[in-house]
Order: C-alpha cells, then structure tokens, then sequence
C-alpha cells in the first residue's frame, strides 16, 4: 500500500505558491540571477520575470531583492522568502518520512500509531540540514557517512556500526545531519581550505550576528536555502572582526554530527 500527499503554501487567505514558483524562488536563492534561475529551471526569462512579479504581488511581503554591486547586478531571495522556502522543504522531508511509515504499517493494529508520534519529536540542536547520502563506508568499528548538500558541499558524518545498521542508512537517501551551535568553529575565509583535521568545510556568509553578554550567535547562509548556526565567544567575534556580509567557513567535526532518517 503506497500513500500520497502535497504541501502548499498559502501566502494569503486564497493565494498559494505553485510547485513552479517554489522550484523558481530556490533557482534565484542559487543562482543568484534571474538570469540563471530561468535556465536552471527550463523556461524564459520573460516567463521567470512575470512569475516572480506574481509572487510579490500575491506576497505579504518582497520575495525576490535586486542586489546592485559596482561591476554587476544581481538578485536574491528576501529573508522572509529564505525563510518560507525552509520550511517548506523541513514540512516535505518529515511529509516523506510519515508517508514512508505508512507503507508499512498494519492498519488494522491501532498500536502501530503511537510510532508515527515518535517521528514528531523536537530536537535541542539548532542545526539540522537536509542532506543526500552519496557513500556509506564501514570501518571495524564506525562507519562513515558521505553526504551532499543541495549547494553542492560534501559533508561527512562518522557513527557507530550499529547506529549505521539500525538506520539501515545507504546511497541515494534523504537525511539529516544534526550537530549542536556550539560545535562549530568559524573561520575567515581566505579562499583557501583551512588545513586542519575537521573533514567538514563549509563555506558561508554572516546572514546575521547576535552578540550576547559572553557569546554570539552566528547564523551563516551556505546556499540552497539552508543556514549553520555557530556559537562562539563575544572576544572571537571581536579579534576576528566579523560582521554581516563576511565569507567565512564553518568547521564541523564529522564526530559531532549526528545522522537523523
């Protein structure tokens, strides 16, 4: 028995957004140029202009930003947009994982539901990222899990063998990788790979930088509407001087991640 559904997102009392429109939106996030996103996608830019001029218009508020530097121009998501495509893509990976459940329980033994209540747990860990498995590799002891970001990164995750062998994890799934704020270090990004022994290396921009009393939260933009969440000391953020808009890469230890399915 297989089980199907959809989501939408209804930007206003009768207004929603179509698969189109969604698909378009994180072209733009990609891409960076509508330009880009129009080809990504398959249509005009005639065609990709008047959507995202729907979209605004059907829009509590600006979806899409015209970004004007000194030597080209650009566009990019808005952060009330990052945001909506976010959760649109968390609400389809647990959407996916309560159908996959469905085709597998006995309908006719009600005890199998409390399991679906399960799937709904709220974790502490700021930073949750959608992610493809690429590679599965076993060791004696753990295995080491090969993933890839939708912005195209690679990401390593090491488990036990028997974590790996009750996820029953292999390539081609759709995971989480699951870590803590205050297991990311942050870096200036020089253009180069930082020669340290963390196998993951993520490059980013400061989307946003909260400094409290002793530390500061950074929230880093990596692309494919996805962000890192950091915690680091207020001193750090002062000796490396950073602020919004800085290209910075953030250094997870491939221990430290956890693997959600």
């Amino acid at each position: 028995m297989k089980f199907n559904a959809d989501v939408e997102i209804f930007v206003s009392e009768n207004e929603k957004l179509s698969n189109k429109h969604i698909k378009l939106l994180k072209a733009v996030a990609e891409t960076r140029s509508i330009t880009r996103a129009a080809a990504k996608v398959g249509i005009s830019y005639k065609n990709a202009w008047d959507s995202l001029n729907y979209i605004d218009t059907i829009s509590p508020q600006k979806m899409v930003i015209r970004e004007e530097h000194s030597k080209k121009s650009g566009s990019k998501l808005s952060d009330y947009a990052t945001k909506l495509i976010e959760t649109y893509d968390r609400i389809k990976f647990i959407e996916q994982k309560i159908l996959d459940n469905l085709e597998n329980i006995d309908l006719e033994n009600f005890t199998d539901l409390p399991n679906l209540r399960r799937m709904s747990m709220k974790l502490s860990a700021r930073n949750q990222l959608l992610v493809k498995i690429k590679d599965v590799k076993k060791g004696a002891v753990n295995t080491q899990i090969v993933a890839e970001l939708d912005s195209g990164d690679t990401m390593r995750s090491i488990i036990t063998q028997q974590s790996a062998s009750e996820l029953n994890i292999k390539a081609g799934d759709e995971a989480k990788f699951i870590f803590k704020a205050p297991s990311v270090i942050v870096g200036k990004d020089d253009g180069k790979d930082l020669k340290i022994s963390a196998a993951n290396q993520i490059k980013g921009v400061i989307k946003n930088i909260d400094i409290g009393s002793v530390n500061a939260e950074i929230i880093i933009d990596i692309k494919g509407n996805q962000n890192i969440v950091a915690i680091i000391t207020k001193e750090s953020v002062s000796n490396m001087k950073l602020q919004k808009g800085d290209k910075v890469v953030a250094v997870i230890k491939a221990s430290s991640i956890m693997v959600g399915i």
